[in-house]
């Protein structure tokens, strides 16, 4: 997956739709992170002195749902309203996070950590 993935439109605050899909290699239950901006403070090593790069920052976490030959429907993770020794467990009620998405740009269309609110246009990255 060469191409750079980026927000392409906010459905509400849980579901966003990403500007690649299947014909880039995603597939539902996929995880990805959207990255307010990729860090400008250098990590060196300590003992070669060289540059390693730097440190993504976060904005939030996203599973697919659906994906399409050219985009795909991800959205906030689902954890288990109960403590965290029953998450993923099946007949377990389970609350789906806000993302914190910037609400002039909530569109609608589809059934319903850097504080810095997710918008159309951010760069989202596949977690392995």
């Amino acid at each position: 997956m060469n191409e750079k993935m980026k927000i392409a439109k906010i459905i509400s605050t849980k579901q966003v739709v990403i500007n690649a899909g299947s014909n880039a290699g995603l597939k539902s239950g996929d995880k990805l992170e959207i990255i307010d901006k990729f860090g400008t403070d250098p990590v060196i090593d300590p003992d070669t002195g060289e540059n390693l790069g730097t440190l993504d920052l976060p904005k939030g976490q996203l599973t697919v749902t659906k994906t399409y030959p050219r985009m795909a429907i991800a959205e906030s993770p689902r954890k288990s309203s109960l403590p965290s020794v029953y998450n993923g467990l099946p007949g377990f009620p389970t609350v789906q996070k806000d993302l914190n998405v910037d609400p002039e740009q909530i569109t609608g269309g589809f059934p319903k950590p850097s504080g810095e609110q997710i918008k159309v246009g951010d760069i989202v990255i596949k977690r392995s």
